[in-house]
């Protein structure tokens, strides 16, 4: 075994800790953004319920994580999901899952980077530089911004969240600021407890729809786990998950409580100006430009992340023959996934140049929240599954810890997403009698998620007899062995040692390096297995 500052030409330097994972995941779910932009979208939901939309999110997240973590210590693959959901649940599973968060990865991106372009136009503006809101300047920005981040994921991953933990810092500061100010002087309502009740809401049904709504913004955590491959210890992307949860959770119910102590609710239901005018009021053209610079240093840390994590994904699935070799090359020197993050930001880019028929920005970011919601908890949801199948055999006679951690937890957790995505689908599209190519049509909404997943179908048909992917025919490698729990008897939730990691991850590597080097689809690929990232 190399010592991970040399690796072999098919494998990561495995030279990242704990606190990369948690600047990769915040990154990804760029709480700040959540606080500064879409409040607005979960306050026309939720009203002054907003705290508590956020707490009933995160318990089935937290309990989610949990699985992932154990996942993740006991099968690392940069694949994450991918591959844990193909071990437990069978391939054509795992494929529809795998193509799901890249579906979902580069919807994203396709929309952040006109974001970024309009914060960058918006700044320009306040600043005096110029003034302009045109749509193919928007674009060109968002595409500028686009290339340099391309280009800092490919130098690598530790200059890249270097750079993340100035975006996020500075973002921070300013948004806790603002939300700090509010608390000190506004006056548009008391802070009350119930606004962090669950039966706050007026009906059953507002508080689904708020739900899954507050678990989307959550979105993105499960990219501390892409990086698994490139840890230097077997239990850094698990930390990283639970911390980046925690904080993004603190942040949520501070933002909420002082925007909604602060705002009116017409303030509040202005997505794209809340942040901005608040911190004008409370400290002047100043304050204003602070905020826009802080949305936009928060976006691009977050898409420079979602180009990190979609790459690794699409890398996995490259060397299981899913995609073609090609995307599961790495840099010569760097050892990063150069391949498979051209080509995913180049499909983006395309993706975001043909959106541009949809409508205004605004209408279209709302759309991709509100669809891209539903798939994010059904990906959550059977994560969560899969982490109970895996792990089932091992339960018998376990801890109690254990038996919570990897079985009832991720359970309840994971139904608790799956019942939230078709409940919300379900409500959407009863909510109005006719289909229509509309941003906020009910209907619209929800096929654009289902015809996401049932576009996977005919290209997972096409993987498994045409292309003829390992990934559907070979074995899963063999799980790490569990650790030992004080009185001898194994246990499934405990994090192994590091040298028993090394053990089972090496004799995983050398068994899928043998079954792929019988399949003519991955005779270039390295030599482990797959998994899923937002």
């Amino acid at each position: 075994m190399d010592d991970g500052q040399n690796p072999r030409h098919d494998e990561f330097r495995k030279t990242l800790r704990t606190r990369h994972g948690v600047i990769i995941a915040l990154a990804n779910i760029s709480p700040t953004v959540s606080v500064g932009i879409g409040l607005g979208f979960l306050a026309a939901v939720a009203g002054t319920s907003l705290p508590a939309a956020f707490l009933l999110a995160a318990l089935p997240i937290l309990a989610v994580s949990g699985g992932y973590a154990r996942l993740a210590a006991r099968d690392p693959n940069c694949g994450t999901a991918y591959i844990w959901v193909r071990r437990a649940l069978g391939p054509w599973t795992g494929y529809l899952t795998g193509w799901t968060a890249v579906a979902t990865n580069i919807m994203f991106l396709s929309y952040a980077g006109q974001l970024a372009g309009q914060f960058t136009l918006r700044l320009a503006h306040e600043t005096g530089l110029f003034s302009t809101e045109s749509t193919l300047a928007v674009t060109f920005t968002g595409l500028l911004w686009t290339g340099l981040i391309v280009i800092g994921a490919v130098r690598g991953v530790k200059g890249a969240t270097a750079v993340q933990s100035v975006l996020l810092g500075l973002s921070a500061a300013v948004v806790l600021t603002v939300v700090v100010t509010a608390f000190a002087r506004g006056d548009a309502a008391p802070v009350q407890a119930s606004w962090f009740s669950p039966f706050g809401f007026p009906d059953t049904l507002t508080l689904l729809s708020a739900t899954v709504l507050a678990a989307y913004m959550f979105w993105g955590w499960e990219s501390a786990f892409s990086v698994v491959e490139e840890n230097a210890e077997a239990r850094s992307s698990g930390r990283a998950g639970l911390i980046a949860i925690v904080v993004t959770l603190v942040l949520f119910l501070i933002g909420a409580t002082g925007f909604l102590h602060a705002l009116t609710p017409g303030q509040l239901a202005d997505p794209l100006a809340g942040i901005t005018e608040l911190s004008r009021a409370f400290h002047g053209t100043g304050g204003a430009i602070a905020a826009i610079a802080a949305m936009l240093a928060a976006t691009v840390a977050c898409m420079q992340s979602s180009v990190i994590a979609g790459s690794r994904l699409t890398l996995a699935m490259g060397r299981d023959g899913v995609l073609g070799p090609g995307w599961a090359r790495l840099h010569p020197t760097r050892r990063t996934p150069v391949a498979s993050t051209l080509r995913t930001a180049g499909i983006a880019v395309a993706l975001s140049l043909a959106g541009l028929a949809v409508g205004e920005l605004s209408e279209v970011v709302l759309a991709v929240v509100n669809s891209v919601g539903i798939l994010v908890s059904l990906m959550y949801g059977v994560g969560g599954w899969a982490c109970v199948v895996t792990f089932r055999h091992e339960l018998r006679g376990g801890r109690l810890r254990d038996i919570l951690a990897v079985g009832v937890l991720p359970a309840l957790g994971g139904t608790a997403l799956l019942l939230l995505g078709g409940l919300v689908a379900h409500r959407q599209w009863t909510s109005v009698d006719h289909i229509a190519f509309d941003p906020e049509n009910g209907r619209f909404l929800t096929a654009l998620p289902l015809g996401t997943v049932l576009l996977g179908v005919p290209a997972a048909l096409w993987t498994r007899y045409r292309r003829k992917a390992a990934y559907f025919t070979r074995p899963a490698p063999p799980l790490a062995p569990a650790p030992s729990s004080p009185s001898g008897t194994p246990s499934p939730a405990g994090p192994a040692t590091e040298s028993a990691t090394e053990s089972a991850s090496e004799t995983a590597s050398k068994s899928t390096a043998t079954a792929t080097s019988h399949s003519e689809s991955t005779s270039e690929s390295a030599s482990k297995s797959p998994g899923v990232s937002a």
